[in-house]
């Protein structure tokens, strides 16, 4: 069991598609987690403000349907509410789903809501979407070609109290999708190792959902780590080819800047069109040989795969 996924939808898309966990179409299910070796799965409950009037009562929703996914699974995969929950599901060969949330307007510049999430099992929240919320500003996708990318707007007042809430309660930074200022922000505030859970290089593809390399070494300094997306148009600008050669040269740049340390995985399986040659969570054994044949070792691969994030699971969530 070695694979910790720090960012998938699948949650929010077999809501709306009537599929279930265990077998369905999506890109991930418990049958293929099973076949690729997972250890943990970070399930975000992405909520898009477009869709929606209440964003805090939908998350509720997504987060009362995965609890009933989890009763129905609890022999194959089991929720977590700290790092020691995860090393007693491991003991017992069973996998571990950690409860995340995509999008912090759904706390509605309510820091009551934000506890309430914690207690309900949320351990992780990425601060902002595509569009600007209570918490901060995004580096918005205007259409599929097109990006806003933000230096100047990062964090509101109401946003730095969230950070100092989520490191009081242990629910871990997410600063994917945010503004670069609001990377920094966060970097500035937070007392607590922080992840950008689905982000590449912006040195290896231009892309503003990618991380700078002066982000890269604070994420370093900070204790943080980067889980690398395999959405085709952060990867390369070619995308109808094979492109794991391609997420390989992002986790040797990331590695190079920041340490072999501050690189994990965070697919965003069910919430992109996958790339050539990952189709599916069952496929990871593709990027592991990819791996291994540019060098890296089995230890390596291990800090990308599980050992990195979880120190910064202990960290945030003891």
């Amino acid at each position: 069991m070695r694979i910790i996924d720090l960012h998938c939808d699948t949650i929010t898309r077999i809501f709306h598609s009537g599929q279930i966990l265990y077998d369905n179409d999506c890109h991930l299910s418990i049958k293929k987690m099973l076949q690729a070796d997972y250890l943990m799965q970070c399930f975000a409950l992405f909520v898009n403000l477009k869709e929606t009037e209440t964003p805090y009562q939908r998350c509720l929703e997504y987060i009362e349907h995965f609890q009933k996914e989890m009763e129905s699974n609890k022999e194959y995969i089991r929720q977590i509410y700290c790092y020691e929950d995860l090393l007693k599901n491991r003991e017992n060969n069973i996998m571990s789903a950690m409860l995340t949330i995509e999008e912090g307007a759904v706390i509605e510049g309510d820091l009551e809501k934000l506890r309430h999430f914690y207690s309900l099992g949320v351990r992780m929240m990425t601060l902002t979407w595509n569009y600007e919320n209570e918490i901060g500003h995004p580096n918005q996708m205007l259409d599929q070609d097109n990006w806003q990318e933000v230096k100047d707007k990062g964090l509101t007042s109401f946003g730095r109290e969230v950070i100092k809430e989520m490191n009081r309660l242990g629910m871990i930074v997410d600063v994917s999708h945010g503004s670069d200022k609001l990377f920094f922000d966060v970097i500035e505030i937070t007392d607590k190792p922080i992840v950008a859970s689905h982000s590449n290089s912006r040195t290896v593809n231009h892309c503003p959902r990618n991380l700078t390399d002066e982000m890269i070494v604070k994420l370093k300094e900070n204790g943080g780590v980067a889980g690398i997306n395999y959405c085709p148009a952060f990867i390369s600008k070619e995308t109808d080819i094979n492109q794991i050669p391609m997420i390989v040269e992002h986790i040797k740049h990331i590695a190079r800047v920041g340490g072999v340390e501050t690189v994990a995985l965070g697919s965003d399986f069910d919430g992109i069109k996958t790339p050539k040659g990952l189709s599916d969570c069952s496929k990871m054994d593709l990027l592991t040989q990819a791996l291994r044949k540019e060098g890296f070792s089995e230890e390596d691969i291990d800090k990308i795969y599980f050992r990195n994030f979880l120190r910064v699971l202990a960290a945030n969530c003891k």
